[in-house]
């Protein structure tokens, strides 16, 4: 596995934009890593008109799943995110870290093991839709999974293996006013300061920040806005559990805020392990394996902070680390004397 190898394939991907219609990068790794059998299992969701779909390779004889999704979120501010640039060690472009070099890891890998040992020991999961709430792609693929299967889920980690992940609940609060001159605000309910002084008193009763996803309130017009709303998220440390933060949120839009705000729980997700060596720091596919009874790790070289930034790149070291990883899998997995271990310590929601 040369860095040249896999710096032309990360390329290759890089090159197929994957933020909204999957299924011109799931055509090219269906082509490129022909020697598997690969069958599309629909997402549910339509994209453009086109179907979604999931990728899969699932051997029952093979219990040990590679995953990782090929979706990735929009430019975001990024200048020419479809042209890969090569910058010294770093490799730039929309996907790079997150996950399209881990992808091209992963290709090279299964491609070296199929020349050397003409079989591969794993199933392969190529899944849609992670960037977008809804998850139909690990959703879809969860409904065929149960305690006995393990799934190695690709996500930058910097090289640690994830045994557990940081839940988040995410909600949305509306406030809602009458519009007033803009210049007797402070005469009424202002559903936008309304908004404002709700979440930071809830940063204060929770004792952590908020991650504000979005913020709508206000017009053109010089008067007070009739409402505003917010979608919001609170990470959850992974041995807690969501309920409680809900139950300081709902508290207070009941007393302190007198329900002029309206809060609405969108999604939460938290996973209770013990850890092992690492967490991950943000939501991944792997809870939804968890949830289904699956033993999951997630594991990959590169920075999460890079992710969805206008700046994303791997470096070529990291690209050879995760393919070395995979090998190195691979030939433990072929040459174990009494096949896959016994199955210990799931992650499990």
């Amino acid at each position: 596995m040369q860095p040249s190898t896999l710096i032309q394939e990360l390329e290759q991907l890089i090159a197929i934009p994957s933020h909204e219609d999957c299924t011109p990068i799931l055509h090219y790794l269906e082509k490129r890593l022909d020697f598997l059998r690969w069958e599309r299992q629909d997402a549910g969701k339509q994209v453009g008109g086109r179907p979604q779909y999931n990728l899969i390779h699932l051997d029952p004889a093979k219990p040990f799943i590679v995953n990782t999704h090929v979706d990735t979120v929009p430019p975001l501010g990024m200048a020419d995110p479809f042209r890969p640039r090569r910058e010294e060690d770093r490799i730039y472009g929309r996907g790079a870290v997150d996950t399209k070099g881990l992808i091209a890891a992963l290709t090279i890998a299964l491609e070296a093991c199929y020349q050397t040992y003409d079989q591969i020991p794993v199933s392969v999961a190529f899944t849609v839709d992670e960037e977008n709430t809804s998850a139909a792609g690990s959703a879809a693929l969860a409904r065929l999974l149960g305690p006995d299967h393990y799934v190695l889920v690709l996500e930058p980690t910097n090289g640690y293996i994830c045994t557990r992940q940081a839940g988040a609940l995410e909600f949305e609060v509306r406030s809602y006013g009458t519009p007033r001159h803009a210049a007797l605000f402070h005469r009424g309910p202002h559903p936008i300061r309304t908004l404002m002084a709700y979440l930071q008193a809830a940063e204060n009763a929770l004792q952590r920040p908020l991650n504000v996803l979005s913020f709508q309130g206000g017009w053109d017009h010089y008067a007070t806005p009739p409402e505003a709303r917010a979608l919001v998220e609170v990470i959850i440390p992974a041995d807690q559990q969501w309920e409680p933060a809900e139950e300081v949120l709902q508290q207070l839009a009941r007393t302190m805020f007198r329900d002029e705000v309206e809060y609405r729980r969108v999604d939460t997700e938290a996973l209770d392990r013990h850890p092992q060596y690492d967490t991950m720091p943000s939501w991944t596919d792997a809870a939804n394996f968890a949830r289904a009874g699956a033993s999951c790790v997630i594991f990959g070289f590169g920075d999460l902070a890079r992710a969805h930034s206008p700046d994303e790149h791997i470096t070529v070291t990291e690209l050879m680390s995760t393919a070395r990883v995979l090998y190195r899998l691979f030939t433990i997995l072929i040459h174990a004397p009494q096949g896959f271990p016994e199955r210990r310590n799931p992650m499990r929601r």
